[in-house]
Formats: C-alpha cells, structure tokens, sequence
C-alpha cells in the first residue's frame, strides 16, 4: 500500500463541531418565527381595518436590527451582559418583525387580489392558489426576504455564545437591506399571469435565504481579516474608494459622472407616480458630496503612504480625514432626504447657476420629449421609425409642454432613486464601520473569537450559501421553463447568480481540494458576496432583462 494511503491527506477544512447545540440554543430564532405565525394568525382573525401594516412592521424590525448591532457592538468593546441580551433581544424583535411585515403583506395582498376579483363580479371561490399573490413580486418583497434571512441566521448563531458577536455586524447589514427597501417603496406589483407559478414562492425564497447566509459570511471574513491583524487603515482605503466611485456616478443619468464635472446632485422628477427621464438639482448635495470625495481622495493617498511605507504623519492625517468625510457624508444624507421631502416647488433653473436652487435644467427638455414619443410607439400610436425620424426641436417642444403643463404635479421622492441612496447610506455606513474599527484596534480585535472559529463560520456560510445558490438556479431554470418555455437564456441576473454561485464554487474547491485557509480565503468570501449584491441589485437597476421587475 502507497504511503498515500497509509496516511491521507489531512485537509484545512474544519469539522462542524455540533456538541454545542441544544434545543435552547435555537429559542433565538425559533421564538421570533413563531411569533410572526401568531401575528399572521391574529390578521387572519381579526381583519385589516385597526391592525398594524405591514409598512410599521418592516420600520419596527429596522429599528430592532439597528438597536441590535448597536449594543452588540457596545459588547465587543466594553463586554458587558446586559448589552449582549439587550442586542440579542433586539435582534430577535427584528426579526419576529421583519417577518410578521412579510407575513402581514401577503395577507394584504390577498385582500387586494380578492377585491380586484370582486369588483370584476366573481366570488371568492374563484380565488387563484397561494402563489398567485405571495409577495414575492418585485425588489422590496426581495428586499425583506433578504434581510429576514440574514437576521434569522445571525440569530441561529447566536444560541451559542461563541458567535454571539456576528450580530455586530450582520445586523446592521440587514438594516442597510431594510433602508433599500423602505426607499423602493411597498406598492403591489401585478406581474405578467405567465409568471404565476409555485416555482416562484420557491425560487425567490430560495435566494432570500440564501442571500442572507451570504451576508453573514461576508460578516465573517470581515471580522476574521480584522482579527488576523488587517489594519483598519487598509480596510479603509477599500471603503473610501468604493464611496468615492459612489460619489462621482450618481446624481445624473448613468455615465454623466454630474458631482464630479459639475458640483452639482440632481433627483428624478415625478408627474404624479410616473418618473420623468428630467432631474432636479437638489441645493449643496452635490458640493458637500465633492467635498466628500475630496476628503476620501486624500484619505485613500494618505493611508496608502502608511500602508507602504509605514509613515505615521500620515496615519494621523488620514484618520482625521476619514472623520470629516464621515460627518460630510452624514450631512449630506440629511440634506439630500431633507429636501426631497420638503415638497416646495419645482421651477426651470436660472441661467447664472443652480448648485444651490431646487431646479431642473430645460436641457432635459429633449430628454422628456423622447420619453413620450417612446410612450407612443409602445401604444401603437405611431411607428419607431416615425419615433426616430422626430427632429430635435419638436422633441424639445413636445417635453416642454409636458412638464409646463405638468407643473403643479411634478414632485421628488426617495422612491425614485433607491440604490443612489442606499448607495450613499452604504458608503457612509463603510465608512462609520472603518473608524469604529480603528478606534481602540486592540481591544476589538482581543473580543473577538480565535481566527480558527471565524474561519470555521466563515466555511460553514460559505457552504450554506453555495447549496442555496445551486437551488436557486436549478428552480430558477424549471420556472423559465414553464414560464417562457426555456431552462436558460443568458439573461443578466441569471449569469450574474450563476457566476457568483461559481465564485463560492471555487472557495469551497479551493479550502477542500487545496486547503486554502486564512486571509485569501477571506478574501474569496468578500469577493462572493459583491457578486451576490451585484446580482440583487445591479443587475435589476442598472442591466436589462427579463428580470428587470426584481
């Protein structure tokens, strides 16, 4: 016998260690769940007039989850008992919340459903199935599935103690899913009646859930890169070029780079509930986001120095610019969300400039006018080729009198750019989270459990993850199927799944076959997880196809 086999290969995958688990430590996420059943069961009872929506619900659990990774952080700094319950608790009212809001909306939907079918002149007995109106529709039913599936995991771990400390993170993560989503806004969607399906429930619940094991794992190989001695001011250069590319492409129509070139953030118009392809500039958004950038231009120069060459001049001047880009970052948020809401007029901007009036530029006018020629030809009321012939002038004429005419009903709303804004909510939270690792390194990094136990957690999400991703696409392509009557089609998002399916794919490969551990292991992880948020959100904002309407 070869000496191969008289002593095989020991392999750096860790062993799954269950002799901590206990009927007890699944209470942290089995009681929130059952909670939300109650909670279905009471709306079901008692009807929709007086009971709480699903709206409230979903605020209620960002709420939860924001209080949770708060005191939950708070813990890892000054550990303390009654912190650690306090987040816990927190945590697990999020999610008894973020699933009761789920749960509460899909008996709305019902309720719409069956008074849609009434109005037609048909009973209730000719109600469709269950799929037909579960919410999983469009990108904000997407979005509380995600978070519910992040925080449930971020839950079940915690019945054990050793990685209680993943809700510092997680949570907090699983409200910037929320804050998505309250952005995108909670109205119905009626999909095409050739996508009703009980693949659908199964397909896209699927990805929620897997989804959220992603954003703990991603959780994970951040803090394990931090506990292996990664210095907050490497992570900080990551984080501030990620805002900076944030900064310089939102604010105009994509590829404008409008903050950069003109100092100047502009929000989509809305007649009525109908976006217009015309922006308004939204007064010292743009210069306080420049000077944003700016600041984190000189943090990323700065912390790079230190970095290479270990000079700490640099190191301090870089930490105090990554403070004030932090405060201008929150200033701006305020600002921009501020006079969205204001709700005062809209009106053409003056020739002399406009970076601090509320305006919209007439140059958009053209813009408007191929909108509604768009329109036309999706009516049939004229060819494309007509479309395409209409000179410059007569688009600009025909935009003109829309939005003249439309004056008193143009209005801005944070519904109508979500991703710019979760984006700017996104950089700014990278950013908080760099300085809180910066601050008192030491003691966080001494919270923390053994590198082996976060990359253990780490491996094992990653596993979870890729199971999930593969299911995704396997009932993914049975509802194309039966839907379009194809398995696969290259569509955007489906590529976009199957290449980060691909990329935990290849962490597994590599941790089993070639015992990769440690920081490029991490690395891979954080990789993934981009990829799956490109997937969720990219792909629905930014690249066509046939999902598009999530």
């Amino acid at each position: 016998m070869s000496e191969v086999l008289k002593h095989p290969v020991q392999l750096g995958t860790p062993q799954l260690d269950a002799s901590g688990w206990s009927a007890r430590s699944y209470l942290p996420a089995a009681l929130p769940v059952a909670g939300a059943v109650v909670v279905l069961l009471l709306r079901l009872q008692l009807g929709g007039t007086h009971f709480i929506t699903d709206g409230a619900l979903m605020m209620l659990a960002l709420a939860g989850y924001i209080i949770g990774g708060v005191f939950l952080l708070v813990n890892l700094y000054a550990p303390s008992s009654m912190a650690q319950r306090i987040g816990i608790w927190s945590g697990g009212i999020g999610v008894f919340c973020n699933l009761s809001s789920w749960l509460v909306r899909w008996v709305e939907a019902h309720d719409r459903e069956l008074a849609v079918l009434q109005r037609s002149g048909y009973g209730a007995d000719q109600m469709p199935w269950v799929w037909r109106y579960i919410p999983f529709s469009n990108l904000y039913d997407l979005s509380l599935a995600f978070a519910f599936g992040a925080g449930v995991t971020t839950m079940l771990l915690s019945g054990r103690k050793t990685f209680r400390f993943i809700g510092a993170m997680s949570l907090p993560l699983a409200a910037l899913v929320l804050i998505l989503a309250r952005f995108i806004g909670n109205e119905f969607v009626d999909l095409q009646p050739v996508l009703d399906s009980y693949w659908r429930p199964i397909h896209v619940g699927t990805a929620s859930i897997s989804y959220g094991v992603a954003l703990v794992c991603f959780a994970a190989a951040v803090l394990y890169l931090l506990k292996i001695g990664t210095k907050p001011e490497a992570m900080a250069i990551w984080s501030s070029i990620f805002a900076v590319c944030v900064f310089a492409t939102i604010g105009g129509s994509l590829g404008t780079f409008l903050v950069p070139t003109t100092g100047r953030y502009a929000a989509t118009i809305f007649v009525g509930r109908t976006p217009l392809p015309l922006r308004a500039t939204i007064p010292w958004v743009g210069p306080a986001l420049a000077l944003a950038g700016l600041l984190l231009v000189g943090v990323i120069v700065f912390f790079f120095r230190y970095v290479t060459k270990g000079d700490e001049k640099s190191r301090r001047l870089g930490h105090h610019l990554l403070r004030g880009a932090l405060v201008v970052q929150a200033i701006a948020i305020a600002l921009l969300v501020a006079q969205i809401k204001s709700g005062a007029p809209l009106a053409p901007c003056p020739a002399t400039g406009s970076f601090n009036q509320r305006c919209y530029e007439t140059s958009q006018y053209e813009n408007v006018g191929r909108w509604l020629a768009d329109q036309q030809v999706r009516q049939q009321q004229m060819t494309a080729e007509e479309a395409r012939a209409l000179p410059t002038a007569r688009l600009a004429a025909a935009g003109e009198d829309l939005v003249k005419g439309s004056a008193s009903q143009l209005t801005l709303s944070t519904n109508a750019n979500p991703v710019e804004l979760s984006a700017l909510i996104t950089a700014f939270a990278a950013t908080l989270f760099v300085v809180l690792f910066a601050f008192k390194t030491d003691r966080l990094r001494a919270a923390l459990p053994a590198p082996d136990k976060l990359d253990s957690l780490m491996y094992k999400t990653a596993s979870v993850a890729f199971a999930g991703l593969a299911i995704l696409l396997i009932t993914g392509a049975i509802w194309a199927n039966e839907s379009w009557g194809h398995y696969w089609q290259w569509d955007s998002k489906e590529t976009g799944a199957f290449v980060a399916w691909l990329t935990y794919g290849g962490f597994l490969h590599a941790r089993i076959a070639r015992g990769l551990t440690g920081r490029r292991s991490a690395y891979f992880a954080v990789v993934a997880f981009l990829l799956v948020i490109f997937t969720y959100l990219g792909v629905s904002y930014l690249l066509p196809g046939m999902h598009s309407y999530a």
